[in-house]
C-alpha cells in the first residue's frame, strides 16, 4: 500500500495539537542508578549549603529525601541551632494535612473491597448528620465530593485555634481565657454538634473549597465501617502493612520538638485531616507505594488524576492531591510537567510531598521551626530535580529508540528514521513508504489545513500497552501525533491574544484507523525479553515491519 492514497484520511489529525497544546507525553521514566543524577545532587547540595550560610535556617531543621519508585536516590538533612539532636531519616515531624493522603488511601481501599462506593452519600455512614440543621445539604454530599473538596463543607473546626499552639496567647496581644475555654481535645460529639449548626461555603459540587472537616468526616466513615477507631484503622491497614514504624498519632521519641508549636497537641476528632507524625523515611516509603499503585488501588479512579479546578490556571485538586501543571518548568520545551503534591502545615511545622509520575520520582520535605526559608528550599530542591530527570529521560529515550529502521524487503523501499532533540523529543525525521516520501507530502498538507507555516513535526509517544509475539518477543505500542513547533519566534502562539483559541485543546490519540487498525500506531519490538534492545518497528496500518540498522 502506498501512503499517497491514504493522506486524506489524516486530515482530522491537523487540529490535534498546536504549540500550546503539546501533551505531557509520558515517556518511559528514566532508569536510575546511584550516579545517574550525581551532578544534579551536587548542585542541590551546594545550593542548600549556600542557603544555610545566609543564616535563613539558623532556627530551622529540615529533612529532604528523593527516591524513584524502588530506590533511594538522595537525602539532605539540617539541624537548626534549637535542635539538640542530629536530624536524619527517622526524625519525625507533624505532617499535618499530609495525613489526608492516608485517610484517602483508606477510603479507596474500602471502595476496592466493596464495603463502600465513592458515590455513597456521607449520611449512609454518618446518619447523625441528618439530625442537625439543614443548612448543609448532607444528602447531596458523597464520599467522592468530600475527597475532592467539592462538598462545600466549611474548612476548620478546631485545628486553627491558637489556644492549641500558643502556650501564652498574651504574647501576641490576645486576652487570657478561662480554664474551661482551654479544652485541647475536640471530641467526635463536638465535631458533629459543630457541623450540625454550620453553614456551607458552597452548595455541593459547585466549587472547590478546601475542607479539613470533610476529611474528619471521612475518618469517621473508616471508623464506622471497620467498627474500630480511625487511628486503629490506619495503624492496621496502612502503617503496619507498609512497615511505617516512625508514623503514629502520638509524638515519636525521634521527633523534632518546636516550642510554641502543635507538637504533642492531640487533635482528637481532627486526626483524619492532620493528626499524624511521620519521618522522611516513612513518607518516602508511603509515596513510593502511591506512585506504584495509583491506578490499581481501585477500579473507580486513578488516584493521581484531578477532580476539580483550583485557583489559578495551572492548579487542580485531586483526591486530595494538590496538582500543579505548568509549561514553564522545562527550559528546552513547551511541554507541561505535572506534579502531584500535598502540603501540610501546623504551627511550627510544614511538610511537602511530591510525586512526579512522568519521571518515576517522589520527593518529601519536612521542615520544623522558622518556616521563612521554605520557598527557597522548595526552589533549590524540586526545580533542578525536574530538569535533571528530564535530561536523563530524554538521553535514555534517544539511546533506546532513535535510529533508522529499514524494510528487509529491498523491493519495498520503505524506511523510517526517528530522531531526537530536547524540544521535540522523539520524532519522525524521515519516512518513506513504498517509495513515497511521506513527510514531504504530509507535513505541507497538515500545515496548510491548520493555517500555519510548515512547522509541523510528528512526535512519537508511548501508550504503555504491550504485545507478546509467538516467539516471546515483546512489543511496545506507541503512537505518532502531529505537533506544531513553537521555537520562541513568530511561531510561538502562547500568550498571543489574537490566537487565544490556539490554546483550546482536545485530546484524541486515536483519531483514525485503516482496515480496523489504528493509523498512527507503531510497535517497537525487542529481541526476546523486555530488557533486550529494540530491534524492529512495526507500522501496523501499513502492514510493514522495519528492522533497525
Amino acid at each position: 500500500m502506498r501512503l499517497i492514497h491514504s493522506i486524506s484520511f489524516l486530515l482530522p489529525l491537523i487540529t490535534h495539537t498546536l504549540a500550546s497544546c503539546e501533551p505531557e507525553i509520558p515517556f518511559h521514566p528514566p532508569k536510575y542508578n546511584p550516579d545517574s543524577l550525581s551532578a544534579v545532587f551536587d548542585k542541590v547540595n551546594a545550593s542548600i549549603q549556600a542557603l544555610i550560610a545566609t543564616g535563613v535556617f539558623n532556627s530551622t531543621s529540615f529533612s529532604v529525601q528523593i527516591a524513584s519508585r524502588d530506590t533511594p536516590l538522595h537525602a539532605a538533612y539540617h539541624a537548626g541551632l534549637d535542635t539538640p539532636n542530629p536530624v536524619n531519616g527517622s526524625s519525625a515531624y507533624r505532617i499535618a494535612s499530609n495525613t489526608k493522603l492516608f485517610t484517602a488511601l483508606g477510603i479507596l481501599q474500602e471502595e476496592a473491597a466493596g464495603r463502600l462506593s465513592l458515590d455513597d452519600r456521607i449520611t449512609k455512614f454518618v446518619p447523625a448528620l441528618t439530625a442537625g440543621g439543614d443548612e448543609i445539604a448532607w444528602k447531596r454530599i458523597t464520599l467522592r465530593t468530600l475527597l475532592a473538596h467539592l462538598s462545600g463543607v466549611p474548612d476548620n473546626y478546631a485545628q486553627d485555634d491558637l489556644l492549641l499552639s500558643l502556650s501564652d496567647p498574651t504574647v501576641v496581644g490576645l486576652p487570657p481565657v478561662s480554664k474551661e475555654e482551654k479544652a485541647e481535645l475536640p471530641t467526635l460529639s463536638d465535631l458533629l454538634d459543630w457541623v450540625g449548626d454550620a453553614t456551607p461555603v458552597f452548595p455541593p459540587k459547585v466549587e472547590a473549597s478546601y475542607s479539613n472537616v470533610g476529611f474528619d468526616l471521612l475518618g469517621l466513615v473508616l471508623a464506622n465501617i471497620s467498627n474500630t477507631t480511625y487511628e486503629q484503622y490506619i495503624e492496621k491497614t496502612i502503617l503496619q502493612p507498609l512497615n511505617l514504624t516512625d508514623t503514629a498519632f502520638t509524638p515519636p521519641a525521634t521527633g523534632i520538638v518546636v516550642e510554641d508549636s502543635y507538637w504533642a497537641v492531640d487533635l482528637g476528632a481532627g486526626n483524619p485531616s492532620g493528626g499524624l507524625y511521620s519521618s522522611s523515611n516513612d513518607m518516602i516509603a508511603f509515596l513510593q507505594y502511591a506512585l506504584v499503585h495509583a491506578n490499581s488501588i481501585t477500579p473507580a479512579l486513578n488516584w493521581f488524576l484531578p477532580a476539580a479546578y483550583s485557583s489559578g490556571s495551572h492548579s487542580y485538586l485531586g483526591y486530595p492531591w494538590e496538582i500543579f501543571r505548568s509549561p514553564a518548568i522545562l527550559p528546552n520545551s513547551t511541554r507541561s510537567v505535572t506534579l502531584n503534591t500535598k502540603g501540610g502545615g501546623l504551627a511550627g511545622y510544614y511538610t511537602y510531598s511530591f510525586i512526579l509520575p512522568v519521571y518515576d520520582l517522589v520527593i518529601f520535605m519536612g521542615v520544623a521551626g522558622d518556616l521563612t526559608g521554605l520557598n527557597d528550599l522548595l526552589d533549590t530542591v524540586v526545580d533542578p530535580m525536574i530538569v535533571g530527570a528530564e535530561t536523563l529521560a530524554q538521553s535514555q529515550l534517544n539511546a533506546t529508540y532513535s535510529g533508522t529502521y529499514v524494510s528487509t524487503d529491498t523491493g519495498l523501499n520503505s524506511s523510517l528514521t526517528l530522531s531526537h532533540s530536547m524540544q521535540q523529543s522523539l520524532y519522525i525525521s524521515e519516512w518513506v513508504s513504498n517509495g513515497t516520501d511521506v513527510l514531504a507530502a504530509l507535513v505541507p498538507l497538515v500545515a496548510n489545513q491548520a493555517g500555519t507555516g510548515e512547522n509541523i513535526y510528528f512526535q512519537v509517544m508511548p501508550t504503555f500497552e504491550t504485545r507478546v509475539a509467538a516467539d516471546g518477543s515483546v512489543g511496545e505500542v506507541w503512537r505518532f501525533i502531529n505537533v506544531m513547533e513553537g521555537n520562541g519566534g513568530d511561531t510561538e502562539i502562547r500568550g498571543n491574544a489574537s490566537s487565544i483559541w490556539a490554546d483550546y485543546c482536545v485530546s484524541n490519540i486515536d483519531p483514525l484507523s485503516y482496515a480496523g487498525v489504528a493509523l498512527n500506531e507503531a510497535v517497537f519490538w525487542r529481541a526476546g525479553n523486555a530488557s533486550a534492545a529494540v530491534a524492529e518497528v512495526e507500522l501496523s496500518a501499513f502492514r510493514v515491519v522495519l528492522a533497525r540498522e
